[in-house]
């Protein structure tokens, strides 16, 4: 296990790497690996090596200085965790929670003031970016969230606040592997790099996309054959005549393929690509097994969901710090691209199995998060998600915001970023169509978007044309020079919600004596006022169900051998904006004399609050 402040985070390891001190991160990195070609790990079936592509999206403006209208690849991301960890010891811990399934470390970052006390004694919200590799726009707003953060305590007031009295725990890069095969080649993914078997044929990863024209992606190809032999048709409803529509088996003039080649010889082409479980089918609550591993042909099945609960370190690496750290009250686990506040359920009707007083919380940050973010959809995955186009509602298995809300009992979303580029609605029918998508980049002189259909000579296709809208800067993530307003506007979503944590604080106390002069001792009673400021309280109605958390208590510390306190510890919940008084009886022995004592207000979800109060002579 590595030491230092890139130490494994368990609850056994993190006070030692906390207490090295932080190292200066080194000279700024090349974003790009060394050499041309990239080997992605795990053994497959198929190709593992892919030439290196230096997209301009992952150029900084200015080596070393932070900008947010390029993406960031691994090797700058741990570059400036490290640089924040060194430079701002005060208010930041840097650690390595695991591997990834390559091994590669995986890194967070917890932010809290140091001088108030322990991360694992305040209230905390854990954020966290780029579970689905190619997704990276979520990993940006992570970033940009850690960077507002750092940047800002002791100059923004309410920022400071934050910091001072509760801890943020920052993921930015979830996925490693992935994350570097998407940035750094052609390859469009958005699971881990696991070798799987997508197509169902017995092999692993046998026939990615490939970039055949050396454009820098993997799009798609078109052949014409001819009127009444193809499935797609050219949409004459895009004035600039480049996205096809499908129109069925022998009504169109051309066949599509992606870009590639058939390396098994099954007369399809990219359909086995690089990887294919999906991180965010991997949670324990309502896991499903894959269609090839339910045996009976009647069950429920879950495409991606891996071999069993929690099979993916990366997903794992998330369930086990959380689960070690109950104190977090709200998470995010962002994605790309739908783009939508996208919380639980994911299998049921919200009315029918959450807590009425839960549901009117999720609701309220639903509302809170349009505010700012303008996305056209909040809400929960089974309904709002599932038929946000029309249809039936649908459920997903295995999913994190249900995990988060019926195990983990918090406020969870799993926020879905960027649109896509999906601008205009021109025929409002709810939809936004590729040919609305053409013409917007048309009608905004937008090159970028789409990648011009050029012909090519295929090695088993003959004559094609290779194009299409761009799969990564805009279909999965947005351009380069839209990115910061995205990420920004979600990341102020995930800092509103942290600045609602439910959070004791004692406001008021009294001591009293009920009796004098006993032989055995006097007895007294203390009154406490406990109060949470925060919007959330300190359990979800769920949160109570499932006993993730305790009760909220209050004690009374006494000096050695001067008394006891007399029965158990009062129990309570503190509800979002509400106070509770709670009384604690002490029988002081004879004889003794207390100038003051310590009251102690605890919570799992809320932290823990201290005040010596005078004791009445």
């Amino acid at each position: 296990m590595q030491a230092g402040p890139f130490a494994a985070s368990t609850p056994e390891t993190r006070g030692a790497a906390a207490a090295d001190a932080p190292q200066p991160p080194g000279p700024f990195p090349d974003p790009f690996p060394d050499g041309d070609t990239y080997t992605v790990p795990g053994d497959r079936d198929g190709p593992s090596e892919f030439p290196v592509v230096r997209y301009a999206e992952l150029q900084p403006k200015v080596p070393g200085k932070m900008d947010f209208e390029h993406f960031h690849s691994s090797k700058e991301i741990n570059w400036w965790l490290r640089k924040w960890a060194y430079e701002h010891p005060d208010i930041t811990e840097l650690y390595e929670v695991g591997k990834s399934f390559g091994g590669e470390p995986i890194y967070q970052l917890t932010i809290t003031n140091k001088a108030t006390g322990k991360d694992t004694d305040k209230p905390a919200a854990f954020f966290e970016g780029g579970r689905h590799s190619g997704e990276i726009t979520s990993t940006e707003s992570v970033l940009w969230l850690t960077w507002q953060l750092v940047e800002k305590h002791g100059s923004d007031p309410k920022i400071t606040q934050l910091i001072d009295e509760k801890a943020i725990y920052l993921r930015p890069l979830n996925n490693p592997d992935g994350s570097d095969l998407y940035r750094w080649t052609a390859q469009t993914n958005r699971s881990s790099v696991r070798p799987h078997d997508s197509d169902g044929d017995g092999k692993l990863d046998e026939d990615p996309p490939l970039d055949l024209n050396g454009d820098g992606y993997a799009t798609q190809m078109r052949k014409r054959v001819g009127p009444g032999k193809g499935t797609h048709v050219i949409d004459d409803r895009d004035p600039a005549g480049r996205v096809l529509r499908n129109v069925g088996q022998g009504n169109g003039d051309y066949l599509v393929y992606t870009e590639g080649i058939d390396h098994d010889g099954d007369g399809r082409i990219g359909e086995d690509g690089i990887g294919g479980l999906d991180l965010h089918r991997n949670y324990p609550y309502n896991w499903r097994p894959e269609a090839s591993a339910e045996r009976t042909g009647r069950g429920n099945t879950q495409a991606g969901a891996g071999a069993y609960p929690l099979s993916e370190p990366e997903t794992r690496h998330v369930f086990t710090f959380l689960t070690s750290h109950p104190n977090v009250g709200v998470v995010n686990s962002m994605d790309t691209a739908v783009p939508m506040h996208l919380r639980g359920p994911s299998t049921c009707e919200e009315k029918d199995c959450m807590f009425a007083s839960d549901l009117k919380l999720f609701e309220y940050f639903d509302e809170v998060g349009v505010s700012f973010t303008d996305y056209p959809w909040a809400g929960d995955v089974y309904r709002d998600y599932a038929t946000r186009f029309g249809g039936e509602p649908e459920a997903l298995f295995g999913h994190g915001p249900d995990f988060g809300y019926f195990q983990f009992g918090a406020v969870w979303y799993g926020d879905e970023l960027w649109n896509g580029g999906r601008f205009t609605d021109y025929n409002k029918d709810g939809r936004f169509d590729d040919w609305e998508r053409s013409r917007w980049c048309a009608e905004n002189n937008r090159e970028d978007c789409f990648l011009p259909w050029k012909p090519f000579e295929h090695e088993t296709l003959g004559a094609v044309e290779i194009g299409g809208f761009n799969p990564k800067f805009w279909n999965q993530n947005a351009p380069a020079e839209l990115l910061e307003e995205w990420a920004a506007n979600q990341a102020k979503f995930n800092l509103a919600m942290a600045f609602e944590l439910p959070r004791v604080e004692i406001t008021d106390t009294k001591a009293r004596a009920l009796a004098k002069g006993q032989k055995d001792g006097a007895t007294h009673e203390v009154t406490v006022t406990v109060r949470n400021p925060g919007r959330i309280p300190t359990a979800l109605e769920q949160a109570k169900r499932v006993k993730i958390v305790r009760p909220d208590t209050v004690t009374v510390r006494l000096p050695s051998g001067a008394g006891q306190v007399v029965g158990a510890p009062p129990e309570f919940w503190l509800k979002g904006q509400s106070s509770y008084q709670a009384t604690v009886r002490v029988k002081v022995n004879p004889g003794t004399s207390l100038d003051t004592v310590t009251v102690r207000a605890s919570s799992t979800r809320g932290g823990v609050a201290e005040r010596a109060i005078r004791w009445p002579g």
